[in-house]
């Protein structure tokens, strides 16, 4: 006996319910996956901003500091000691066989010693508390301070390391995220100038660091005090 063409079709709906729940679900994990792979993106972003923003914060401590009545003497400076388990001062010549300088420098101190090494941003002076949300920081900053290269290629067995004649040094600050992995790390010529956008002025011999070429040359110089450049 010949089975009716409903017998034969019985399950069909079954297994196109089961098709089309495969296919949401799918779709469903798809979504999670992309959901998840953009608050990551997002996040990692986040960190890294902060990084930033706190490895600023360390290059806007030193001028201010450069910047201060006190006169920071560039030698002293320049041969650290303050914390040497993470000063870096160049050694021998001061050049690797690039002719390089062979280290990032020694950790800045502030006028009133206080060592910029793991230095928490922003600081407690901005109202942070232990029962408030501002309690968490951005993350902290350490800051290395050595003298320009060509000075040091120009010194006299390795006397261009910690002497500094031209008022010219680098400074580098590394920033650490929350997370204590994300890094982001800066480096900027420090020298004595002028008025962004005035003409180069010289003291003595010591010639102040000049702008960039280009339209907004000195633009980034627009926060000068004192006669501290940063480029």
């Amino acid at each position: 006996m010949k089975r009716s063409s409903r017998e034969r079709e019985r399950g069909a709906v079954l297994i196109t319910v089961l098709l089309v729940m495969l296919a949401l679900l799918g779709l469903g994990v798809m979504a999670m996956w992309m959901t998840s792979g953009n608050l990551q993106i997002g996040a990692n972003t986040n960190l890294r901003n902060q990084a930033l923003y706190v490895a600023e914060a360390g290059i806007e401590a030193v001028r201010n500091d450069l910047n201060g009545t006190a006169i920071r003497p560039m030698t002293t400076l320049l041969q650290g000691g303050k914390d040497t388990t993470n000063d870096n001062v160049p050694t021998g010549t001061g050049l690797d066989s690039a002719g390089l300088p062979n280290g990032v420098g020694a950790v800045y101190f502030l006028a009133d010693n206080t060592v910029l090494s793991n230095v928490a941003f922003p600081p407690a002076s901005f109202g942070r508390s232990s029962t408030t949300n501002s309690a968490q920081t951005m993350g902290n900053y350490t800051v290395w301070i050595r003298n320009d290269t060509a000075e040091i290629r120009q010194g006299t067995a390795g006397s261009g390391i910690t002497t500094d004649t031209n008022n010219i040094v680098v400074v580098r600050s590394k920033g650490v995220a929350p997370d204590g992995r994300t890094q982001v790390t800066l480096e900027v010529t420090m020298g004595p100038g002028s008025t962004p956008g005035a003409p180069p002025t010289t003291t003595g011999t010591t010639a102040s660091v000049l702008c960039n070429a280009g339209k907004n040359a000195c633009d980034e110089n627009s926060s000068v005090q004192n006669g501290i450049v940063v480029q």
